[in-house]
């Protein structure tokens, strides 16, 4: 199968296969991936099936070389994390009181799932319930930046678009709770991609609390809920396959 067609039926790109081809062939590749929202194991993966797509030596060795480059930043952005998360967690830093947080996310969560505009669909409805029962803001426009960092990005929507962090209206242990679901189980919902920063620490960038105060990581990573009726809300609302659990009712 030739490369463009393997693009369309893989992901659904499209991308002129003749031409010079070589070097330039795989940096257009690169940008459609890119463009199209793809986080960076996603792009690992695509560009070494792709290598094998086109016998083209100078292709080839192009996308190993984009793979090496993304490795190399993520083990140097993985280093930056371990200092902020040494930093948070130093007595000092740790019992600080809250300051005002970001007006915007700086990172995001990883799709665990199929990124399509149905999958959005079942996010978007968990994100409603969530604000109906006085978790989160009940505002279109913020529940579309949460989903968005939780990795799901619809076709229409731009992936390098600025999101806005997301008050989170209940207590930090429920909120712990909400994403170490999403994380676990035989069918996760999110991920935290190879090199990203911490889950804890993710999760902290993309909300702040009531007053609009910033959480610290290290006290996200801790959370206790002893409520277990709010407990399994929280893990049922979490989109199944429709047949797996009945549809949750509100705490």
């Amino acid at each position: 199968m030739e490369l463009s067609d393997w693009l369309k039926q893989r992901c659904g790109l499209d991308i002129q296969d003749a031409g010079e081809g070589g070097t330039a062939l795989a940096a257009a590749l690169y940008a459609l991936l890119v463009a199209a929202g793809y986080d960076y194991a996603q792009q690992k993966e695509l560009l070494l099936e792709a290598a094998d797509r086109r016998h083209d030596l100078a292709f080839g060795n192009a996308c190993l070389d984009r793979i090496a480059d993304i490795q190399a930043f993520e083990r140097r952005r993985a280093a930056m994390q371990v200092k902020k998360v040494v930093k948070c967690h130093s007595g000092v830093a740790k019992n600080k009181q809250w300051g005002t947080g970001a007006e915007y996310a700086e990172l995001r969560f990883c799709a665990a799932r199929p990124v399509d505009d149905d999958t959005c669909d079942l996010v978007d409805d968990m994100l409603r319930a969530l604000a109906a029962a006085g978790y989160l803001e009940a505002r279109a426009d913020l529940l579309a930046d949460l989903r968005q960092g939780l990795g799901y990005y619809r076709s229409s929507e731009d992936p390098c678009r600025p999101r806005r962090t997301v008050r989170w209206l209940r207590g930090q242990n429920l909120l712990h709770a909400w994403i170490a679901a999403m994380l676990g189980g035989r069918s996760p919902l999110i991920r935290v991609g190879e090199g990203a920063a911490g889950c804890w620490v993710t999760a902290a960038s993309l909300f702040v609390d009531r007053q609009g105060k910033a959480f610290t990581y290290s006290r996200l990573e801790h959370g206790v809920v002893r409520n277990e009726e709010q407990l399994r809300w929280l893990r049922r609302i979490i989109p199944a396959p429709p047949s797996q659990f009945p549809a949750p009712r509100n705490p």
